[in-house]
C-alpha cells in the first residue's frame, strides 16, 4: 500500500498542474454501459545493460538509465497518470462514473500480470483515472514468480505434425517480409562493419545470419537470430525517443529521419507478427484471455458486472488478442508501431436507448510518438489519439458500431 501512496501522491501533483475544462455531454440515442480495456504497459526501460547479442553488434556504449532494464520509469508512470486522467474525462463525459467520486470495486476491476511494469502501469492508470481513491482494490496473480495463464501465451501441443507446420509457417512468413533493407539500414546506424560480431566473429551480415523458431511445449514462442537481435535494438531506440533522450543520443544519433523509423520499425512489428501472431500460434496461445473476455463481456449485462474493467499486459497481449479474434488491418497515425506503448484495445458496449439492443464499439487509444517524447497532459481537448477497429463477422455502421449479439457469435467461437 505504501506504494499506492506514493503513486496516488505523484498523480494528484501531476493532475494539480492541469488546467480542465469539461465539455458539455450531448443528448444522444446512445449510452455507454461498459468498458473493458486491454493495455499495453507503459513506458519502460530496454533490456541493454549485459545483453551480449546487442552489446557485440556494434562498436558503439549503449547508454545507461536511471531506471532498471524492463521496470516502468518515472515518465512511463507520468504517461500513464495522464492516459488515466484523460479516461476520467471520458468516463464522467458519458456518465459511466461521476466526477470527483471513488468506483466501488464492483463498478471499478482491474488485473495485471504479474511483472513490475504492468503492476505499476496499472497502479498509476487508475490514480490518474481516480485520484485520492486509496481503497481500490489491485488484482494479480498471488504466485508473483508464477505465471499467470491469461497472460503467459504457451504452447499447448507437443506433437511433432503441430510444431513442423507451425515453424513452418513462421518461416514462410519471415521470408516473405523482404526486410533486406530494414537490416541494411540498421546495420548503417549501429555501424556494424565494425562491431565485435563483425571484426571478430566474421559476421558482417544480418540479412545473411539464419533464424531459429523455438516452439517449445509450456513455453511462449520465441525465435532466436537476426530479427530477434534487431527486434531489441530498434525497440531500444524507440524507448530512447518516448523517454525523451536528446535526439544526438537516440540511437547515437545516426536515425536522421522519418523514414528512417519507419524502416527500422518494419523488424519490430514483423518479430512481433513472426514469433507470436502467425494462426497456428496465436489461436491457440490466446484462448485463455478469449475466454476471460468472453466472461466478462456476456450477452446480457448484470448489475454484478463491472462497469469499468482494465487488464494490463505485454504488447504480446495486445497483438494476439486483434489477431485471433480477426479484426481488419489498422493503421496507427502519428506511430510507427503497431502496438505501441502504453496503447489501449478499448471494447465499449453501448445501448442504443431507440430500439434497446446492445452496441459494440471497439477503438484502439494511443499516444502518438511526439506526446509520448513530449509527456503531454492529455485531456478532452488534447486527446490521446483513437481508431476505430473494425472486426470481422460484426459490421460496423457510420459510428462504428456493430450489434452486440453479433460480437458475442464471433466471441463465443472462438472460445470454443
Amino acid at each position: 500500500m505504501k506504494l499506492v501512496k506514493k503513486i496516488s501522491l505523484l498523480a494528484t501533483t501531476i493532475l494539480a498542474i492541469t488546467d480542465l475544462s469539461y465539455a458539455a455531454v450531448p443528448e444522444t440515442q446512445y449510452e455507454l454501459k461498459q468498458v473493458v480495456i486491454v493495455s499495453r504497459h507503459g513506458l519502460r526501460a530496454p533490456l541493454t545493460e549485459g545483453a551480449d547479442l546487442l552489446i557485440n553488434a556494434t562498436p558503439y556504449k549503449w547508454p545507461k538509465w536511471d531506471t532498471t532494464g524492463g521496470f516502468l520509469t518515472a515518465k512511463g508512470g507520468a504517461l500513464e497518470t495522464y492516459m488515466g486522467h484523460y479516461f476520467n474525462d471520458w468516463f464522467a463525459q458519458h456518465n459511466l462514473v461521476q466526477k470527483n467520486t471513488c468506483p466501488t470495486n464492483e463498478q471499478y476491476y482491474i488485473y495485471t500480470n504479474i511483472v513490475p511494469r504492468t503492476i505499476a502501469t496499472g497502479q498509476f492508470f487508475t490514480v490518474g483515472a481516480f485520484p485520492g481513491c486509496d481503497k481500490i482494490k489491485y488484482h494479480h496473480l498471488a504466485d508473483l514468480a508464477g505465471q499467470d495463464p491469461i497472460f503467459f501465451q504457451k504452447i499447448n501441443d507437443n506433437s511433432k505434425e503441430y510444431v513442423t507446420k507451425a515453424v513452418a509457417e513462421i518461416e514462410s512468413f519471415i521470408n516473405d517480409q523482404n526486410l533486406a533493407s530494414s537490416y541494411a539500414k540498421l546495420e548503417e546506424v549501429i555501424d556494424y562493419k565494425n562491431s565485435h560480431d563483425c571484426k571478430v566473429d566474421k559476421q558482417c551480415s544480418l540479412a545473411k545470419l539464419p533464424n531459429k523458431v523455438n516452439l517449445i511445449y509450456g513455453e511462449e514462442s520465441s525465435i532466436d537470430g537476426p530479427i530477434h537481435t534487431a527486434f531489441w535494438m530498434v525497440d531500444a531506440f524507440m524507448l530512447q525517443d518516448y523517454e525523451g533522450f536528446p535526439t544526438s543520443q537516440v540511437a547515437w544519433g545516426r536515425i536522421k529521419s522519418d523514414k528512417d523509423w519507419i524502416t527500422l520499425a518494419k523488424i519490430r512489428n514483423a518479430y512481433i507478427d513472426a514469433a507470436y501472431l502467425q494462426p497456428m500460434v496465436v489461436n491457440q496461445t490466446i484462448k485463455p484471455m478469449l475466454s476471460h473476455l468472453n466472461t466478462l463481456m456476456p450477452l446480457q449485462q448484470s448489475s454484478d458486472q463491472a462497469k469499468i474493467t482494465v487488464l494490463v499486459g505485454h504488447d504480446t497481449t495486445v497483438g494476439p488478442i486483434i489477431r485471433a479474434m480477426g479484426f481488419e488491418d489498422y493503421n496507427l497515425p502519428g506511430q510507427y508501431e503497431k502496438t505501441p506503448i502504453g496503447g489501449k484495445i478499448v471494447f465499449q458496449r453501448w445501448n442504443d436507448k431507440t430500439t434497446g439492443k446492445d452496441l459494440l464499439k471497439v477503438e484502439y487509444v494511443y499516444q502518438s510518438t511526439k506526446q509520448l517524447r513530449n509527456l503531454e497532459k492529455l485531456t478532452l481537448d488534447n486527446p490521446p489519439q483513437r481508431v476505430t477497429l473494425s472486426l470481422n463477422g460484426c459490421q460496423i455502421d457510420a459510428n462504428g458500431f456493430c450489434p452486440w449479439v453479433d460480437f458475442k457469435k464471433v466471441l463465443n467461437n472462438l472460445v470454443k
